[in-house]
């Protein structure tokens, strides 16, 4: 047996809790149980799991390091050590715009190798859920959910289109802005406010300054993912079990697991529902 170190966090950490430990255990005791080729069918997950988990923790490491970043340059703005004061002039001796834009759009194409390449390869097979009309264009878009109404996948199709319209059309957007148009982040502005102070004018990304962005896309992103993968293996269990939600003051701070198992008939916990919603769990 080989054991291996993967992270310096902890399963305190909601992010290893739930999109690592949490989908891992769904994996086993749902969408695994009862099932005929058993090994195989846990090669192939496993195999499709890895490089999607790998761009989700790319995602949220990129949004770290721009909160780091922007956390340490603040600080050094702030405090003068990054600032040399004369009569009618000051100069900024650190800058990080290199850095944050490289950051930046580190986050916007692990986002999307994250969600549009590795989610979408690892739900349509083996977990037989097909997402691929949210990143084309409107018609088709409109097709797929016609179709998933009428296969009476009612949740799900609410669900992708307010994705669509809340933040994914966005974000691919920016990533094609990004790839083909040669689309880059703003330079970080400063303004003089006193003979010994200087604000920080961080740039934005549709109206939101970056730091606030990035969190909020990652967050979104991971969660996307998360509610996705529960969503497809509640759908392929054969057996009476469902998920239900644990609400957030009632999970545990060393393992802060979002979902747990029941059987039908022996608990009467109402069932998890798929449906929108945006927290700041993960960043």
């Amino acid at each position: 047996m080989v054991l291996k170190k993967i992270s310096n966090e902890s399963s305190s950490s909601p992010f290893l809790a739930r999109l690592l430990f949490g989908l891992l255990n769904m994996r086993d005791q749902l969408y695994l149980m009862g099932i005929q080729d058993k090994q195989e069918k846990q090669k192939l997950f496993d195999r499709k799991f890895k490089p999607m988990y790998e761009a989700a923790q790319a995602t949220r490491d990129a949004a770290i390091e721009v909160e780091q970043l922007i956390r340490t340059h603040l600080d050094a703005i702030h405090s003068g050590r990054a600032v040399q004061f004369k009569a009618n002039q000051y100069s900024i001796q650190e800058t990080i715009d290199i850095s944050l834009g490289q950051a930046v759009g580190k986050l916007i194409n692990q986002s999307i190798i994250a969600t549009k390449s590795c989610l979408q390869d690892i739900l349509k097979d083996p977990l037989g859920v097909d997402i691929g009309f949210l990143f084309q264009e409107d018609r088709k878009f409109d097709d797929g959910l016609a179709a998933m109404r009428k296969a009476k996948e009612d949740h799900l199709a609410i669900y992708l289109s307010e994705v669509r319209t809340k933040w994914s059309s966005e974000l691919n957007e920016l990533r094609r802005l990004h790839e083909h148009d040669g689309w880059s982040l703003d330079e970080i502005k400063y303004k003089r406010t006193s003979t010994t102070q200087v604000e920080v004018i961080l740039p934005t990304i549709n109206g939101l300054p970056i730091d606030k962005f990035v969190c909020r896309s990652a967050n979104r992103v991971l969660l996307f993912i998360e509610n996705m993968m529960a969503y497809a293996m509640q759908q392929s269990c054969k057996y009476p079990i469902f998920i239900v939600e644990i609400p957030k003051e009632q999970r545990d701070s060393k393992n802060p697991q979002r979902f747990r198992l029941a059987a039908r008939g022996l608990d009467n916990t109402s069932p998890w529902v798929l449906s929108y919603s945006d927290d700041l769990d993960f960043v």
